[in-house]
């Protein structure tokens, strides 16, 4: 039986899950946008996905959640730019928040996400409010999935990143970070980011509510992360400390400020009716940086990939499959879709990937190619001929054995 559309975007991107949690909490403010939108997703395959928690934690959790979601909103009001771009959007209102605003709102998120928020946001915008928001599926690491759904847009934009960092692997970090600053340079305008202290916020309202030390919270959030996040190759944002990270971002050529939290969060809606309770939660913010990062100049060759292809055959019992280019979130499902083809045709023992082509391989990919050998009953017989240096280091961890020269 074939694979349809959604069931391919959640093969190759299990990791929304997370995303659809962070909405749920959220509801639970009673805001009125966030409610509606809570309402409306799909949630059927959320709950066995859902871990228990203290209540002191998960009250923790919507705390901080709920004062990163407002400081997004502080901050899309206060830009002078006009195009907002939410990387990544996930599955919260904020394009509500832009097109109230008049700003022009890019959410870009994985396809997945795309499809389904997409439509439920629609629900509650009026006609012109439609004509500012813009939501597209892309791939981080692809700065030409970024490009491309730019595409028309004319002066600065402002983007706005909020709990992504710290779950790439330090190839797709760098990538990502590369490609913004790509952006930068081309359009103008800043990148505002939570996640140079994405896990101190939580441990921090953690700590205020309980009294107690951070740790609980801390050992909380790595127990999540490492639940959802593409690898145990973990990056400068899950590990490093905060001057680290910035010699990070410096060292890929953004030029870092920042400002902290009280400077520009008066009020914690979740908490109106608590002042002392509040107040005490953002004296200790005080110590949270939020980073305000623009681009400069950098001299490097911009890498040029080669368009997305792939070509399969079978001869005996062999499947045979030359790539080319990028296998990445928005490429993996067209493999993973000619191959569950193919494997409803054709019966085959072995499998040979000719990567001579193969520029870049993300998490998306991986996890196709290692449906494709699992499917196996042999695994050995899976093999992977002519990676470049990039690829096959990346590779190799996964198919230590498979990684053939020709």
């Amino acid at each position: 039986m074939s694979v349809n559309h959604d069931e391919l975007l959640r093969k190759v991107n299990p990791i929304y899950f997370s995303a659809k949690g962070c909405l749920i909490l959220l509801a639970e403010t009673g805001d009125a946008d966030l409610v509606n939108f809570c309402n409306e997703i799909d949630k059927e395959q959320l709950t066995a996905a859902t871990t228990a928690q203290a209540p002191q934690i998960t009250r923790g959790r919507i705390i901080s959640l709920d004062v990163r979601y407002n400081m997004w909103n502080v901050l899309a009001e206060e830009t002078d730019c006009q195009t907002i771009v939410d990387l990544p959007c996930g599955y919260l209102p904020h394009s509500l928040v832009a097109a109230r605003l008049k700003k022009n709102y890019y959410g870009f998120d994985l396809p997945i996400v795309i499809d389904e928020i997409s439509a439920v946001a629609s629900k509650f915008m009026t006609d012109r409010e439609k004509n500012f928001v813009h939501y597209h599926g892309v791939d981080a690491t692809n700065y030409f999935s970024m490009r491309n759904a730019l595409r028309g847009v004319e002066g600065k934009i402002c983007i706005i990143t909020d709990g992504l960092l710290g779950y790439f692997n330090r190839n797709d970090l760098k990538a990502v970070c590369e490609n913004v600053h790509r952006l930068l340079r081309e359009f103008g305008g800043c990148w505002y980011t939570s996640d140079s202290q994405f896990t101190d916020l939580m441990a921090i309202t953690y700590a205020a509510l309980s009294g107690g030390g951070r740790e609980e919270m801390l050992a909380a959030n790595d127990s999540g992360r490492k639940q959802i996040a593409d690898s145990e190759d973990e990056n400068i944002f899950s590990t490093g400390t905060l001057e680290e990270r910035r010699r990070f971002m410096e060292a890929c050529g953004f030029s870092v400020k920042s400002f902290r939290y009280p400077e520009k969060l008066r009020v914690i809606p979740s908490l109106k009716d608590e002042p002392a309770l509040m107040n005490k939660i953002l004296s200790a913010y005080g110590e949270i940086e939020e980073w305000v990062l623009t681009a400069e100049e950098i001299n490097s060759a911009e890498k040029i990939d080669l368009p997305f292809a792939q070509k399969f055959s079978v001869s005996d019992d062999v499947l045979s499959v030359q790539l080319r280019g990028r296998l990445d979130t928005i490429t993996a499902p067209k493999l993973l879709q000619e191959y569950e083809a193919c494997r409803e045709k054709f019966s085959f023992a072995e499998i040979k990937i000719d990567a001579a082509e193969l520029s870049y391989v993300s998490y998306g990919g991986l996890r196709v190619l290692k449906i494709m050998c699992d499917d196996l009953e042999d695994s050995s017989r899976f093999k992977i001929l002519n990676a470049g240096k990039e690829v096959r280091k990346f590779l190799s961890a996964d198919f230590p054995d498979a990684i053939k020269k020709g």
